[in-house]
């Protein structure tokens, strides 16, 4: 199963796109004519969907390196100006500042005199009542952490299941556009073979018309059997309108999914008949469990929410930090006086009446929820498999089926015209038969898409619908 187009290199997410392409693209002398690969890549360069996709995955790689950056260390700087006469304040700040004084506590020549007297209750003036201070205050501190109940660590996992998601999910992305532009291109074949057929239909209406009319002169048959074909000439002609209407409906689907000019001429190239990735039903099962990109996506979220239930639980758990600070006391802003503090903080929360427990909870049954999300999805893409390998087989025997009636349908209406210009067979019998024609010819093309969309829905299922597995 390849495409007739000459291999180009491709990365999914990127601004560029080949150079060709870009020259197809934007070429104003004519319209550009794209095969189906072409027409992919530039899709999946250009569709908005895979920004979203892109995003996402950089959300889950941002929060993997936020939670690596909580098993540094903290290093935070302040500084604080403060000016008080509340005693205690002012003591404590000279203190820091290494600047305190004997006259800071009182002793002077009165409170001698009264300590000496035996009067303990004297109250010194200047210990109670100091006039304001101010103390300027430089601080650099580190807090380094050493074990938080592994909360780090489910954090950590969390964040490598999401990303592995977010991978998954972005595959899940690239394969549902590869199988939209298929549908679309798809669709754009067979808009074609529609107008195809209208154009078969109006052509044999303009041979009706005309038999009739030497007919009519001949006086073979009534001036009414020219009625009935231009009446029919009229009707195929509006429906060939009807069927370009839809290939330029299809195109414009098409643009859309590729994120181009909706007034750009386009041009598609070949068809593509994709295959199956497996021929029996079990295999294709198999596959869709296994290596579906949006299950996998789905499974890794599950292993996540696990997680987090281990993220809730560490506040059950003992912490223990290390604190080292270094600062700076002055009365003016400057680093006369220096001082350090080490420590080591371990905590452990008792009780919080229930709020980690329930935190805990809810984790646990937003887990079990992804757990039968996934079994639900599991169950979905298993019926998904069995619907359109049942459908699918059922369009093959139509498409045989099809082909039978159009050449019966055929060689019936080539009898039928034979006998009508012998004047046997009347112009509503030729009718009748050009539109049995019309219709199992119409019904092969809806039949031929019908087959290749449930091909490429097989494959999209079983996650092998990227454009280098086709």
């Amino acid at each position: 199963m390849k495409a007739t187009s000459a291999p180009c290199h491709f990365k999914a997410r990127t601004a560029f796109l080949p150079l060709a392409i870009w020259v197809a693209l934007f070429s104003s002398a004519e319209a550009a004519s794209l095969d189906f690969k072409a027409c992919v890549e530039t899709a999946l360069g250009q569709n908005p969907e895979m920004e979203v996709s892109e995003y996402r995955l950089k959300q889950a790689e941002y929060a993997l390196a936020e939670s690596n950056a909580n098993r540094m260390p903290q290093v935070t700087a302040s500084f604080t100006g403060t000016n008080s006469n509340n005693a205690l304040n002012v003591f404590g700040m000279k203190l820091s500042q290494r600047d305190a004084a004997f006259s800071d506590f009182g002793f002077n020549a009165t409170s001698a005199a009264e300590f000496g007297a035996g009067n303990y209750a004297y109250k010194p003036d200047d210990l109670n009542n100091p006039g304001s201070h101010s103390d300027f205050n430089s601080r650099l501190e580190v807090m380094i952490p050493v074990w938080n109940g592994g909360k780090v660590s489910s954090y950590q996992n969390q964040a490598k299941a999401m990303i592995k998601a977010a991978q998954h999910g972005d595959k899940a992305v690239q394969q549902y556009l590869t199988y939209s532009v298929y549908q679309a291109y798809e669709g754009v074949h067979t808009a074609r073979a529609f107008v195809s057929v209208t154009e078969q239909a109006v052509k044999a209406s303009e041979a009706y018309v005309k038999t009739t009319q030497n007919l009519v002169d001949q006086g073979v048959v009534v001036r009414s059997e020219l009625l009935s074909a231009n009446v029919h000439l009229s009707e195929a002609k509006t429906a060939l309108e009807k069927a370009k209407t839809q290939e330029l409906i299809a195109k414009d689907n098409l643009k859309m999914l590729m994120a181009v000019d909706p007034n750009m001429p386009l041009e598609i190239g070949p068809r593509l008949d994709v295959s199956l990735p497996a021929n029996s039903i079990e295999e294709l099962t198999t596959m869709a469990t296994s290596t579906n990109p949006k299950l996998e996506a789905q499974r890794e979220e599950a292993r996540s929410s696990r997680a987090a239930i281990d993220a809730s639980k560490a506040d059950q758990y003992p912490s223990f930090n290390i604190m080292a600070r270094g600062e700076f006391n002055d009365d003016t802003v400057g680093f006369e006086s220096s001082s350090y503090t080490v420590a080591g903080i371990v905590s452990w929360k008792i009780t919080d009446f229930g709020i980690t427990s329930n935190r805990v909870n809810q984790a646990r049954a937003a887990a079990r929820q992804k757990q039968a999300a996934l079994r639900s999805q599991e169950n979905q893409t298993r019926l998904a498999v069995l619907k359109s390998w049942r459908t699918l087989k059922v369009a093959e025997k139509q498409v045989a089926s099809n082909r039978l009636a159009v050449e019966q349908a055929e060689e019936a209406q080539r009898l039928i015209m034979k006998r009508y210009k012998n004047g046997v067979s009347t112009m509503t019998e030729v009718l009748a038969s050009q539109a049995q024609l019309d219709k199992a010819r119409a019904d092969l093309v809806q039949s031929i898409f019908e087959k290749n969309i449930h091909k490429a829905k097989l494959r999209l299922e079983t996650g092998v619908m990227s454009i280098d597995q086709l």
